[in-house]
């Protein structure tokens, strides 16, 4: 086996590292633009989306769209 050829398990850890970082930006970019986190639960969910793969990013994103669907049905806080 030529060490200089990727194997198939290389391309399928390319995928997930290349998913997670997606992931990881998509986040850090909804939480930066997202109003309603500021202080230290903006440093906690910072902190976990960059240092939790894969699961930081996809609870924040989670938590930010029930948050935005319980704000359009007059359940959150601004109400």
């Amino acid at each position: 086996m030529n060490p200089l050829v990727p194997t198939a398990l290389d391309g399928v850890l390319m995928t997930v590292s290349l998913i997670a970082l997606f992931l990881a930006l998509a986040a850090f970019i909804s939480l930066m633009r997202s109003g309603s986190t500021s202080g230290r639960r903006l440093i906690v969910w910072t902190l976990v989306v960059l240092f939790v793969p894969i699961i930081g990013p996809a609870t924040w994103l989670i938590a930010r769209c029930r948050e935005r669907s319980s704000e359009a049905n007059g359940d959150g806080f601004g109400s």
